[in-house]
């Protein structure tokens, strides 16, 4: 049986992805949300029989004391496979960079890119005790180049970008492999009409098949060391 940790669990992307997991035989979920109502939300959506493989941590991953609190449950519970890191979707800037409070400056950083090093500071150690696991994290296209009046989301973007190529020069050949998906468009509906977004939907059944089987059927993606940029799909001519 496979086990996976999903942290953002109770994001549009993290739901999609517990329930694409859960749909498959031998697939374990651990999710981890601050909020316990949204927990609870995700596994009614789960099928009735499939909920006993729905394992609820509250907690704050993101957070350092928090992700040891989360990692050292999971860890006592016999660890996990692999380790999703969903964060940095609840916070949003807009104007010049050098207009923002810095209130701001420090809320979007640890919300977008301090979350992803303590949850890894946490969970990796615990991954290493598996063979052939996998940590991934989710990114944004924003690292590619800087967004008009939302700069620092770009700013942020691009360190998580940098934080998994340490992390993965860093550990080499060892397990686990490291990795981040890169959603190189807005996540919205997924409207057959519009090609420029990408669902959430899509987004989680991408990273279930880098879960599972370590590749992705999707049919526009750019590979570039850990980095998998996930583009959207070419409009039909």
């Amino acid at each position: 049986m496979k086990s996976v940790l999903v942290s953002g669990a109770g994001s549009a992307i993290g739901a999609s992805l517990i329930r694409t997991l859960l749909a498959r035989d031998d697939v374990k979920v651990f999710a981890t949300s601050r909020s316990e109502e949204r927990l609870d939300d995700v596994r009614q959506t789960v099928a009735p029989e499939k909920r006993t493989s729905f394992v609820a941590v509250a907690g704050d991953a993101g957070d350092f004391s928090g992700a040891s609190a989360v990692a050292a449950r999971i860890d006592a519970l016999g660890g996990v496979d692999c380790a999703v890191a969903i964060f940095g979707r609840g916070v949003w800037t807009s104007g010049p960079l050098l207009e923002l409070p810095p209130e701001q400056w420090q809320a979007v950083l640890d919300e977008m890119l301090t979350a992803h090093f303590a949850f890894a500071r946490a969970v990796l150690p615990m991954l290493s005790a598996k063979r052939g696991s996998l940590y991934v994290s989710l990114g944004g296209g924003a690292a590619f180049g800087p967004m008009r009046d939302a700069g620092l989301m770009s700013i942020a973007a691009a360190g998580q970008m940098m934080l998994t190529r340490v992390l993965d020069g860093e550990r080499a050949a060892q397990d686990p492999r490291v990795i981040e998906l890169v959603v190189n468009a807005a996540v919205g509906t997924g409207k057959p009409d519009d090609r420029s977004q990408i669902s959430a939907d899509e987004v989680g059944h991408v990273l279930d098949e880098l879960i599972m089987s370590g590749a992705t059927t999707w049919k526009n993606v750019d590979t570039d060391g850990p980095l998998i940029v996930m583009n959207p799909k070419a409009r039909a001519q």
